[in-house]
């Protein structure tokens, strides 16, 4: 330190570690809010797979669900040999 007191470029810049660990735990915090989410969904598809299979059904082929605010589409699988067959078009 001089005798003006710290040097400009010095008081202007913020401490560079602070900004990268921020930065890292923004990231950490943002992929750990995305696998939640993705959670969810297949918590959802889960359930109506379930209530599905307690009334006597099943299903015929893939359910997709949209995240509302992401667009992230998350699709229960359906095995190819319990797929429905597709209709014949008509003409």
């Amino acid at each position: 330190m001089g005798k003006h007191g710290m040097k400009k470029s010095v008081a202007s810049r913020p401490d560079p570690t602070f900004a990268e660990v921020l930065g890292v735990f923004r990231k950490e915090a943002r992929k750990l809010k995305d696998e939640k989410k993705a959670a969810d969904a297949f918590a959802c598809l889960k359930a109506v797979r379930f209530y599905l299979r307690g009334n006597g059904f099943e299903l015929a082929d893939d359910l997709a669900i949209r995240d509302v605010y992401t667009k992230r589409v998350f699709r229960s699988m359906v095995p190819a040999s319990k797929l429905a067959p597709r209709p014949k078009e008509r003409r």
